[in-house]
């Protein structure tokens, strides 16, 4: 009876020490990135166009490049439009996969398109990333 539940226990024992290296192997931290634009209200119709849900765009290539969850929101603050942009990040090494993003010809072309469109704010060439101040899980 001793021999079996040594062997129980120790079963036991390795299964979650397998299932705590798993889980350490397959977690990935999540970067969590919000910004903020202005866009020029002539646009918005069609920058909605742009981004409707049956124009496939470059979401294989934010997919491919590790970026998910990616929303943006409008709103007009005092008389001017704002875009509202919030994306997670789950790849090993943002800067790289970004870079590598930046160079993808279609994402290149897509910029070319959306880029006119927008306002950056003061100081910004484009999206201003935004400080993250609170998180519920």
């Amino acid at each position: 009876m001793d021999r079996v539940k040594r062997i129980i226990g120790l079963t036991l024992s390795l299964v979650i020490i397998i299932i705590a290296v798993n889980y350490s192997q397959s977690y990935k931290p999540v970067k969590r990135v919000g910004m903020v634009i202005g866009i020029h209200p002539e646009h918005i119709e069609e920058y909605k166009r742009l981004h409707a849900d049956d124009n496939p765009g470059v979401r294989d290539l934010l997919r491919k490049y590790h970026i998910h969850n990616f929303s943006i929101f409008l709103a007009e603050i005092d008389g001017k439009w704002y875009e509202f942009g919030y994306y997670e990040y789950t790849g090993n090494d943002f800067e790289s996969d970004m870079a590598r993003l930046a160079k993808e010809p279609r994402n290149i072309e897509w910029l070319k398109t959306c880029d006119p469109m927008q306002i950056p704010l003061a100081g910004e060439k484009g999206w201003r990333v935004m400080e993250q101040v609170y998180l519920n899980e």
